[in-house]
This record gives structure tokens, C-alpha cells and sequence, in this order.
């Protein structure tokens, strides 16, 4: 794979990571703010959905190891 195009899809996967960690952050304190002021359903409302963005966070994390791991492999 041409090294600008494997950079371009590990910024890629990496900018995708971030967004979603971010999104997972704010559901988070979301959570924790609802819990604070003792609405524990709105609280568990908001934390809904962190588990299955942590298991896309996982794999774009992964995606971009593996691009990086490819190496300088032609086909």
C-alpha cells in the first residue's frame, strides 16, 4: 500500500477514534450529572449506548494498528 494512502486511513481511523471516545466522554458526564442530582433513570438513560461506542472505539484503534503493522507490503 502507498505509504500517503495507509497514513491518510490511520488519520482516518484515528480521527474516527477520537470522535467517538469524545462521544462516549460526554455521554459519560451526561450520566454522572443526572446521578448527581438523583435522577438515576435519566442517569442510566444517558450512560445507554457507551459499551457499544467502546467497542467501536476498540476497533478503529485496531484498524489503525493493523494498517500501521502492514508495513511496506506490495500487491
Amino acid at each position: 500500500m502507498d505509504t500517503a494512502l495507509k497514513n491518510a486511513a490511520i488519520l482516518a481511523n484515528l480521527s474516527a477514534l477520537r470522535m467517538t471516545l469524545a462521544d462516549a466522554l460526554k455521554r459519560a458526564e451526561d450520566a454522572e450529572n443526572a446521578i448527581k442530582l438523583g435522577e438515576v433513570n435519566q442517569a442510566i438513560g444517558a450512560a445507554l449506548g457507551v459499551e457499544t461506542m467502546l467497542q467501536e472505539a476498540a476497533a478503529l484503534h485496531a484498524a489503525a494498528l493493523a494498517l500501521h503493522r502492514q508495513g511496506g507490503r506490495r500487491y
